[in-house]
Formats: structure tokens, sequence, C-alpha cells
């Protein structure tokens, strides 16, 4: 499962600039829009009757025939036969013919049965009039939504450290000292005072777990970590768009066993400094993610049955890093699709 390209897997296997990706991707609906025209002309139709009809042993036989007569090729080219050959290559060449063999249909179909939950091009200016939430989502409103853990050194804020400016979502991580509820495994929920305040957001439309794709264009400045990932109600497993940690880029999928980074896989190379359009899509059976075009990593679809899956975003900081600066994640756009046929 490729969606988004398709127009470019059978060229290169390099990774598109972000600028250039994301300029493939706007142009999807003239692309598909193309293809099903071209897919039902009668130009298209003709080249397909004529490819049927070279290939017949018939067809074959009748041009070794006729080429093994005196003047052969000149008689190939006079009859009729040699006629639809001579408009097959002439088909060949057309762009329209050509632009149809470089897509791959299978994945156009995977794009026309993609479905939008969330579309945000962060145009709104409150986050109550967006399709986010603060905090972590959970199975029952009793929950706290809004807390972070004590082993980290940030307090969330239920949506203050979020802000929106020139269409860009912005969560800031700042030194200032922040009281705020904090989960401790051995004594519960406590106030806890942190050295430094962020925030975590989450949207409230479900994603299909059995089918889908999530795609966010972000940047990370600061030794900070900042991620996305989806997940159901419960904290586990996530399934990570990507993870920073302030100087390595992950991707992959954290389950219940696994400890720190296992799971995970290393963006070896890859700096999230300037923007990058990271993806997640999935059927029943896999997982795949990619940094603008490319694949990096395919992995099996493990999560639980049943549920559905909602996208997280965030920055925190861990008591154990080394490095502890401010920082912004910023966000461009996301997109969060359900596949009409799981």
């Amino acid at each position: 499962m490729s969606p988004f390209f398709f127009i470019n897997a059978r060229l290169s296997r390099k990774l598109m600039s972000t600028d250039e990706y994301e300029a493939l991707i706007n142009k999807m609906p003239d692309i598909i829009k193309r293809y099903r025209t071209v897919e039902a002309s009668d130009k298209y139709k003709e080249f397909r009757a004529l490819e049927m009809t070279v290939s017949t042993d018939f067809f074959r036989s009748q041009k070794d025939k006729i080429l093994g007569q005196k003047n052969g090729k000149k008689l190939w080219a006079e009859s009729e036969e040699g006629k639809q050959e001579a408009r097959l290559a002439e088909l060949k060449k057309d762009d329209d013919i050509l632009f149809l063999q470089r897509i791959d249909e299978k994945q156009i179909r995977q794009v026309e049965a993609l479905r939008p939950v969330v579309k945000d091009n962060f145009d709104w200016k409150q986050l109550s009039d967006s399709p986010w939430s603060p905090g972590f989502l959970y199975p029952s409103k009793d929950f706290v939504a809004v807390h972070s853990y004590v082993n980290e050194l940030q307090a969330y804020t239920g949506g203050k450290n979020v802000r929106i400016e020139d269409g860009i979502l912005h969560i800031d991580t700042r030194k200032e000292p922040t009281t705020a509820p904090a989960w401790d495994e051995k004594k519960g929920m406590v106030q806890h005072l942190f050295p430094y305040s962020s925030d975590v957001i989450h949207t409230d439309a479900p994603i299909n777990r059995n089918g889908g794709m999530a795609m966010i264009k972000a940047r990370c400045r600061g030794f900070v970590n900042h991620g996305a990932y989806l997940r159901g109600k419960k904290h586990l497993p996530m399934l990570f768009l990507f993870d920073y940690t302030g100087f390595r880029l992950y991707c992959g999928l954290k389950t219940e066993s696994q400890q720190d980074n296992d799971g995970m896989i290393y963006l070896r190379g890859l700096q999230p400094i300037p923007y990058i359009i990271y993806t997640v899509a999935w059927d029943k059976s896999k997982i795949t993610w990619f940094v603008n075009n490319l694949p990096v990593h395919t992995a099996p679809n493990t999560l639980p049955q049943g549920e559905d899956l909602y996208l997280h975003i965030y920055s925190c900081l861990f008591s154990k890093q080394r490095h502890t600066t401010e920082g912004h994640l910023d966000v461009d756009w996301i997109r969060c699709y359900n596949y009409d046929k799981e």
C-alpha cells in the first residue's frame, strides 16, 4: 500500500523534496481525473484492442507469411494488418497512453477509496473551534485527560502552549515553572512542579484501524521530544508517524511488551529540522511508513481488533535526557483518512 507514491514508483526510489512531494499530493485529483478520462477514451479503447489483435498467433502468422513473400515489407505496410501494427506503434508514443502506462491502477483505486476524516490546514483561531481536543484520549471521561508523567520535565497545559500563526500550528515548549497533574506509578495522579510547559492534543474524529492513512507535514526545533502517533483509547500500542528525541528520528509501532525504542526504526541520516511529510498507511494485514514519497518501513498490523484510532501530536521532555531546551513543533497541515472498503 503506497498512496500518493504511485506516480513516481516506477521511475525512482529517490527521496523527493518536501516541496516536490507536496506538489504531487496537490495534483492527485487532477492525476486521477486524467487517468479515468484517458481510460474511458476511444483512443485508449482502440489501443487496447490493437494490443490484443497484434498479440494473437493468427496475426503473427499472417505477418510471417506476408513478409516471406517478394517485396514483403511493402506488402506488409500496405496490408490491413500492417496498418494496424503501424497505428499501434503511433499510439504507444501518445502522451495520454504513456501517462496511463506509468500509473499503477491498483494504487489509483486505493487513493479513490480514501475518505477524509480530518483535513486541517490550521485556519482556526481557538482550539475549541478546531477538530482537536487538549490532552490524551481515554475510554472514560472520568480519566484526567490533561496530565503529564513524573518522569517528564514538562507540564501539559491543556492548550495554553498551542497557537496558530500564519496557518501553522505551533506547540511551544517553554522553560517556565508550572504545576500540573502528573501520573506517578506508585502514587497515582498527583500535583507536580515541572520546570517546563508544553502541550499534547488529539483528534476528536475516529480513524478505522482496519484501513486508513494519516499524513502530517511538520518540522521540529530544539532538544525536545516531538512526535505524532495514532492509538486507541488505551495508552498502548502507539503507531508513530514520527518520534524525534531531540537527536534521532524514529517511526514504528510501540506495544505493551516493548521498552524505549523497541519496535521503532531509526531513520538514519534524516534530520527533521526542515519540513517533512510523514505518512503511515495500513490495511488489515500490514502497516507501511513513508518519509515524503519513500517507503521506509513495513510491519504486520497488530493493532487491537475493533478499536478506532486517534491522532495525537505532542512535545515533551524526559528527565533522563542529557540536553534539554525550549523548542517548537510546527505543523503545516494534517490529513487523516478511512478506506471505504475494509
